[in-house]
């Protein structure tokens, strides 16, 4: 699930990222880092499950951004209000449904106020267990973002905010109390790039000990820690971008010493892995400078940690993690300021693995898919997803407060699902879809019920099923997937 956003922090990124900006220096850059930080916490045999459905082939949108046309019709019932016994005066972050068998039936959903909910699915939503983060609740000004269920046993749960950039780590099986987690907070963390690097306004601002702020997203391979964090400074003005390295040590429940990239754009929103054969590459999403169209997606090899590739997005601005389709040939990323997705070529990656230089990839930026724009406002794709077989993708236009179905083996709108406001006006950021995430397997055949899973934030008085409780979790139902 890539980084949501509660709606005060989307507005506030409308109002403060759109600022001109520098491109002349983008070139990946190790430097050297400070910290005085370090983080402290913390039968009967049943039949085999069915095969995967069949990789399905994609559609090349053809190098263009262009308006979709209507495809077959897919039909969606919402059921609204499916769990609504949240925190009060609380917003939300990440949502995931994993995948690993163990996690079955559960959805893990990040408050931001420092809590993670843990609902059981069947047959209806309810709640489990609540994880308390150490602090919680946050302090104004702190909320907890991202996550990223890394297997059975370890997840990571992202915060920003002055005095509180941290990634929290949780064994998403067991943990229930502050004690399970482990917190690494990034506060203390400076990097120092040389002479001749450049911020969002063309300032030089190498030489100096700019410290990590807005981390946006993390994620884990084996024990490596990788965080990206956007850099804002006091001005709300963007320093580089940052991808972080860290080791972790799970007897002190500490990091080791920080590796540090310059992304190649402002403003990274997301990481992801796109597993190869040769071996994991990281993709990692540079939104850029509000409506400012300098997005990029920096590729890097986590074993060597360097910048191995990377992809222009010439007048776009992509936001929140790559989504990579089951067969792994292709990435989707929704827009931070449009109504469209993107799709990038990801053949043949398995290459890079290793690569001693950075290879321009721009030329796998294959376009995308443009939908109809909110009528006198702006537009936000807040987080998207593949349907079980991948030939849909399910993108939540948080503006509007709609859901766009897109095929993408015969391109077009194959639904626009609505009724996610309720009463409230999406414009006066009211009833606003937020999050969504596809519960993992075949549906009909694992499970019985909705397949996706919509978290709407922001509801007007009205339409609160408890009082100040203003996030609800509704759930989908499509005919074809």
């Amino acid at each position: 699930m890539q980084h949501l956003f509660p709606a005060a922090a989307c507005v506030a990124a409308l109002l403060i990222t759109g600022c001109n900006s520098s491109s002349s220096n983008r070139a990946s850059t190790a430097a050297p880092v400070s910290s005085n930080s370090t983080g402290t916490t913390q039968s009967q045999a049943s039949p085999p499950p069915p095969p995967p459905p069949a990789p399905v082939a994609l559609a090349d949108p053809g190098g263009q951004v262009a308006a979709v046309g209507t495809a077959s019709p897919v039909q969606a019932t919402v059921a609204r209000d499916a769990f609504v016994a949240f925190r009060e005066l609380a917003s939300t972050g990440g949502m995931e449904l994993p995948a690993d068998p163990a996690l079955a039936g559960l959805a893990f959903v990040v408050q931001d106020s420092g809590y993670v909910r843990v609902l059981r699915l069947d047959p209806t939503p309810s709640s489990l267990r609540e994880v308390p983060l150490p602090g919680a609740p946050f302090a104004p000004g702190v909320a907890a973002g991202a996550l990223c269920i890394q297997d059975a046993t370890t997840a990571y749960v992202t915060a920003s905010g002055a005095g509180g950039e941290a990634v929290y780590r949780f064994d998403p099986s067991t943990a229930s109390t502050a004690a399970d987690v482990t917190a690494y907070p990034l506060d203390a963390l400076t990097v120092t790039w040389p002479a001749g690097v450049r911020d969002q306004a063309g300032a030089d601002v190498g030489g100096q000990a700019l410290p990590l702020t807005y981390t946006s997203d993390a994620l884990g391979i084996g024990a490596r820690l990788f965080v990206v964090s956007a850099n804002f400074d006091p001005q709300f003005n963007l320093n580089p971008g940052t991808l972080w390295s860290f080791q972790q040590d799970p007897l002190t429940r500490t990091l080791g010493a920080a590796q540090v990239l310059q992304t190649r754009g402002f403003n990274p929103t997301g990481v992801e892995v796109l597993q190869t054969p040769a071996g994991p590459l990281l993709l990692v999403t540079d939104t850029g400078p509000y409506g400012a169209g300098e997005g990029a997606i920096d590729v890097v090899d986590p074993v060597s940690f360097r910048t191995v590739g990377w992809i222009d997005l010439p007048g776009q601005d992509p936001l929140g993690r790559v989504r990579i389709s089951p067969d792994g040939r292709w990435g989707y990323v929704g827009s931070q300021s449009k109504a469209a997705v993107f799709a990038v070529d990801l053949s043949g990656f398995a290459s890079l693995v290793g690569a001693t230089a950075p290879v321009n990839l721009s030329n796998r930026f294959r376009g995308g898919y443009a939908f109809p724009p909110t009528a006198g406002g702006t537009d936000l794709i807040s987080d998207i997803a593949f349907s079980h077989s991948g030939r849909y993708l399910y993108a939540a236009n948080f503006n509007a407060s709609k859901l766009h179905v897109i095929d993408l083996v015969q391109p077009g709108l194959a639904a626009t699902v609505d009724g996610f406001a309720r009463t409230g006006d999406p414009q006066a950021y009211e009833g606003l879809l937020n999050g969504i995430a596809v519960r993992p397997g075949v549906p009909g055949v694992d499970f019985s019920g909705p397949s996706l899973y919509a978290l709407t934030i922001n509801l007007a008085p009205a339409d609160r099923r408890v009082t100040d409780v203003n996030v609800v979790l509704d759930t989908i139902e499509f005919d074809k997937h």
